[in-house]
Order: C-alpha cells, then structure tokens, then sequence
C-alpha cells in the first residue's frame, strides 16, 4: 500500500491536473459513459465497447494486467470486486489528450473486505475511441504518468 507521502504527493498531481481540466459538458458526457460501464451485463457493454477493446491497468490494484474484448472487461470488474467490499471510480474532471483520447481525473472510493478500511484515492484513466465506441481504457496511479502517455 502507499506510504503518506505518495498520498500526498498524488493528491499534488491530481489537484495540479484538475487545474485545467473541464468539469463542465464534456464531464458530464463522460461521467455518462461510467454509470454505462457499472453495468455488469455483457450486451449493454458490448454496446459501447470497440471489438478490439482492452484495458491497461497501471495502478496499485491489479498492476500490470490486462484484460481485452467485453469478457476482458467484465472479468476485470469482477476482480475489482474480489479484492474490495465496494468501489466505484467518479469521473471529477476530464482532459482532452489528442483526436479520440482523454484523460479522465477521478477517484476511486473504496471499501475493504468486511467493512475494512475506506480510502479515496486520486486516479487518471486514458480513454481511447474508435469508431465512436470505447476502444482502450489505461489506468494510471500516477497522474503525471497518465498525462504523459
């Protein structure tokens, strides 16, 4: 787990990055895209995901892993689920990092098994589309590193 002073320096890069992050429509169109992700049911995901769809996780949680297509994808939230009692990712602000790429600014709110420990931890999440469907999702702990990809 993270030492207090990679929290704090985390939270320094998420505030810095919500500096010049849009929390306005374009937000509210992501955070959309994010209660559609919730859904556990693999044709509404299938809905908005790319056929070549992956995720990259770059994070403290289930670092290094990757997980490809809307099975990749629901198998991903299911070891999320495994290793917390709850979590949800909330889009707060979000980036524009290029033609159909963002950066999207959130926190992770959590809760460990049996009513363990809650944290609110900062991460960023590169969103790539193709084809006006969701084609990767890479998820960052370091904020910095996500703005520079």
């Amino acid at each position: 787990m993270y030492e207090k002073e990679d929290v704090e320096a985390l939270e320094r890069q998420f505030n810095a990055a919500m500096e010049e992050a849009d929390t306005g429509s374009s937000l509210e169109a992501i955070q959309r895209l994010y209660g559609e992700f919730d859904s556990s049911d693999a044709e509404a995901i299938g809905a908005i995901l790319h056929p070549e769809f992956q995720v990259q996780v770059r994070a403290i949680f289930l670092e290094g892993k990757s997980y490809k297509g809307v099975r990749g994808f629901l198998n991903w939230q299911r070891e999320m689920e495994k290793l917390f009692e709850q979590e949800r990712f909330l889009p707060v602000g979000i980036r524009f990092a290029g033609k159909d790429r963002w950066v999207v600014l959130g926190r992770l709110h959590i809760t460990g098994e049996e009513g363990g420990v809650e944290l609110d931890v900062p991460l960023a999440h590169v969103v790539e589309q193709r084809d006006k469907k969701v084609a990767q999702l890479t998820i960052f702990s370091d904020i910095s590193e996500a703005l520079e990809s």
